[in-house]
């Protein structure tokens, strides 16, 4: 029986990926675009919007999360564990960190198109009174959405049109690169985004504010047909106050929607950081009480204004404390009650250390496919690594499986794409997935791929017999094979990739150096998202996929979201044609995808170090936390349902 589909909901200004540490336990998400339902009919409030089924990827849990029997209780307080170290930066266009996105989750509702626990889309009723979709005699698809009246920021004031619209249109200007900000393809997928995008125009023409609350979009037709197209028109809100200075405000002048004012980054950047970090108005299940920034610390506290996720939910549990927790200490903490609960623990060691736990009868767990990998980040414009084969040498001089072994304990294995061990398409494409390049261990490989990249000097131009290899560029001058990698400290991953890969004996036999520069996460992040800024040309860290597999802007030549800066016109071709498939057409996006697969294997842009079984630990008050079905629907989507025992 082959797998289904499992597709999950990418609301709009989520970005295409955010990061965490390699090893580390938060997760990270890549993928992308607004989302929502596209088809010819109305549909109310109350109805679902796709077909689409339950993934294969099955949970274990144990014995001790049963909850069939009890009864939710309301109250208390949950303190959640989080191996990724915090900024207090929350919103996801800026830096991304995988603990700050997972409060921004916790935070943030009101959507219009909400995911269910079977992984099918639903109206979010609690936001939509009704919902219409048209196809338009231009190819394209307007979806207009009716809002609810009653919808209120934890603030108390009203939730409109304006927040929906303003969210497209503020993120996916231009002007929020100028203040520094990673992405800003809030509506990539609506007609006239390119224009808009580019500072073109000042209207957007494929999002209209046709009333107080009434707000419609309009899917191009260059996007159309794509095989998530039920994924494409769904958007969160966004506080406009908060972000814009006052005399600003959306206006539609019946051809599109756009701000009463010119958005100027140097009128705007101050309010926005400002907001950034001290966020007053929050749309979902909590609201930030404070940040501490010694201890990496969130506290949220319930929103009072918050109506329920799609099925009128509202959480139990009154405060959540969200904190950082080094590698080395966290699984004391737990044991200890530090915390309550640690989220996607992937190394051998504390899976070994929590199962401890478990089977003491004090603690209960879940596990999970991760749909990610850890990784090496190549950046591939610059230094020895901006040669494909340089790249290729790296993966041959690292013996993945035996590292994949060492770091998950058996619990994960080696990928040789972009994908992650629990997307639907890997198993249905097994052979052709199979057949990509594995890179297996072998110096004399390495030698090779290092002699083809021209690398065959020594430090006076002379033919290489010895120490560091060079090679002659096109001005004359002579590159040594230096790596400049920045790792981030207290990370197991770096740890093993410095004993196994930097300081191994293969790396210095074959005529390379890998330097290591230990930094903090958050300095990691700052130098990966400044590449421009510094000479580094590797990094580790995580990466993790929504179900909506989107890698277009990931690979896009000269977009911001392209990490690697990698400038190939036909990788680029093939991650933007992926989805551009009906949607009853799976053999054809199957074949797109393994096509995609095949050149990303051929330039490795990254390296994949191992895909794990990710296993949360928590302890025996936490309850109701017993229906994770994968790395999509996890604590950030379960938490309304879950509540401590007194």
């Amino acid at each position: 029986m082959k797998r289904k589909k499992l597709l999950s909901v990418v609301l709009a200004g989520v970005m295409a990926f955010s990061l965490t540490a390699c090893g580390g336990n938060g997760n990270s998400t890549e993928g992308g675009s607004t989302s929502g339902s596209a088809s010819s009919a109305t549909s109310s409030a109350a109805s679902k919007t796709s077909s689409a089924s339950t993934g294969s990827t099955s949970s274990t849990a144990s014995s001790s999360t049963s909850t069939a029997d009890a009864t939710p209780v309301s109250g208390g307080q949950l303190i959640v564990g989080d191996g990724t170290q915090s900024n207090g930066d929350i919103y996801p266009y800026w830096t991304n960190n995988s603990s700050d996105n997972a409060v921004y989750q916790l935070t943030s509702g009101c959507s219009t198109i909400e995911i269910d626990k079977e992984g099918k889309y639903v109206v979010n009723p609690q936001a939509v009174k009704e919902k219409n979709d048209v196809k338009n005699s231009d190819g394209t698809i307007t979806t207009t959405f009716k809002l609810q009246e009653d919808m209120k920021w934890s603030n108390g004031e009203p939730i409109t049109a304006k927040d929906y619209v303003f969210r497209i249109l503020y993120f996916s200007s231009p002007v929020i690169v100028e203040m520094g900000a990673t992405d800003n393809t809030a509506g990539s997928d609506l007609d006239g985004f390119s224009e808009y995008n580019e500072g073109k125009t000042k209207v957007f023409k494929g999002v209209r504010l046709l009333g107080d609350y009434e707000f419609s979009v309009t899917i191009a037709k260059e996007k159309l047909p794509n095989y998530y197209q039920d994924a494409m028109a769904g958007v969160t809100p966004a506080y406009m106050k908060g972000w814009l200075p006052e005399g600003y405000d959306i206006k539609d002048d019946g051809k599109g929607a756009s701000f009463t004012k010119d958005l100027k980054a140097k009128d705007l950047k101050k309010k926005a950081e400002d907001f950034r970090f001290n966020m007053d108005a929050f749309s979902g299940p909590y609201m930030r009480e404070k940040y501490d920034e010694t201890s990496n610390t969130y506290t949220l506290v319930k929103n009072p204004n918050y109506k329920g996720n799609y099925e009128g939910q509202k959480p139990y549990i009154d405060t959540i404390i969200y904190k950082y927790v080094q590698n080395e200490t966290q699984m004391d903490e737990l044991a200890t009650g530090g915390v309550d609960i640690l989220r996607q623990m992937g190394g051998a060691d504390e899976i070994n250390a929590g199962m401890d736990l478990v089977e003491k009868g004090t603690h209960g767990y879940v596990s999970y496919p991760r749909n990610g990998y850890g990784k090496l980040v190549f950046v591939c414009d610059r230094g020895p690594t901006q040669f494909t084969e340089v790249r290729h040498a790296i993966a041959y001089l690292l013996d993945r499986n035996e590292f994949a072994k060492a770091f998950t304990g058996g619990h994960g294995s080696v990928v040789n794409g972009c994908y992650g061990l629990a997307q639907w398409m890997v198993e249905e494409r097994e052979d052709e997935i199979g057949a990509l390049n594995q890179y297996s261990f072998s110096v004399d490989n390495a030698i090779a791929e290092l002699e083809k990249a021209g690398f065959t000097l020594d430090k006076d131009g002379k033919p290489y017999k010895s120490g560091l290899r060079y090679k002659k560029l096109d001005n004359g001058k002579l590159m040594p094979l230096k790596i400049e990698w920045c790792s981030s400290e207290n990370n197991p991953v770096s740890d093993l990739l410095a004993t196994k890969l930097a300081n191994s004996e293969d790396v210095k036999k074959v005529g390379m150096e890998i330097k290591q520069s230990v930094v903090t996460f958050n300095e990691l992040i700052q130098n990966y998202e400044q590449a421009k800024k510094n000479d580094f040309n590797m990094y580790n860290m995580g990466i993790g996929f929504t179900a909506i597999y989107n890698p277009e802007f990931s690979y896009a030549i000269g977009n911001p979201q392209n990490s690697n800066r990698i400038s190939d016109k036909e990788l680029a071709k093939l991650a933007k044609d992926l989805n551009l498939v009906d949607p009853s057409n799976e053999e054809e996006y199957l074949n797109r995808f393994v096509a995609f697969q095949q050149r990303w294997n051929e330039l490795l842009p990254d390296l994949p170090l191992y895909s794990n079984e990710y296993h949360d630990f928590f302890n025996n008050k936490l309850k109701g936390y017993d229906g994770i079905k994968d790395s999509i629907w996890d604590l950030t989507s379960q938490i309304n349902y879950c509540w401590v025992q007194k």
